[in-house]
């Protein structure tokens, strides 16, 4: 069953009146309850005397009578954070760990030994390294000791050693 657009429009627009009237009707305003009767008005009893049609008019605010409004300090800081979660406990000065190094990331390619002096070759990243006991790598890594097994470094910055294994042909680290 089609409508047409005057039915239509005459739908919509008495739904809205409903609507309206509903939403009046339960806020509680009573402007339009009854348009016979004049709305009285009721006022709260006024402190100040009314001023006379010869005074001034203006009303002044009188800000000596206002107060700057004093929190308890039980109130504490209302924006903080909170959380439920427990506190971390106290660390003293003494027991802090010893920073570690970082990671060992180099990748065993192979070795060379040429007489009694062993060459290994290393990768870090997108770098191949060509070193021997007792060299530096880019001033963080030393190479300790070289043996059918592993190599070990120590990190320059903190003095901690590192191995690096490589029996068997499979790379790993060892702290």
């Amino acid at each position: 069953m089609k409508r047409t657009r005057r039915e239509r429009t005459l739908l919509l627009g008495g739904a809205l009146l409903a609507t309206i009237l509903t939403a009046q009707w339960i806020s509680g305003d009573d402007a339009g309850a009854d348009p016979g009767q004049p709305a009285t008005e009721e006022r709260a009893p006024s402190r100040e005397p009314e001023t006379s049609a010869k005074g001034d008019e203006t009303r002044y605010l009188e800000l000596d009578r206002l107060e700057r409004r004093k929190f308890s300090a039980q109130a504490g800081d209302i924006f903080s954070r909170k959380s439920w979660v427990p506190p971390p406990p106290p660390v003293k000065a003494g027991s802090l760990p010893p920073p570690l190094p970082p990671p060992l990331l180099f990748k065993y390619l192979g070795k060379v030994m040429e007489g009694d002096e062993t060459r290994v070759f290393l990768s870090l990243s997108d770098r191949n390294y060509i070193v021997k006991q007792g060299e530096s790598i880019d001033s963080r890594y030393r190479v300790d000791e070289v043996n059918d097994h592993m190599i070990t470094f120590t990190y320059l910055p903190l003095g901690a050693k590192q191995t690096l294994l490589i029996a068997g042909g499979a790379a790993g680290n060892i702290r």
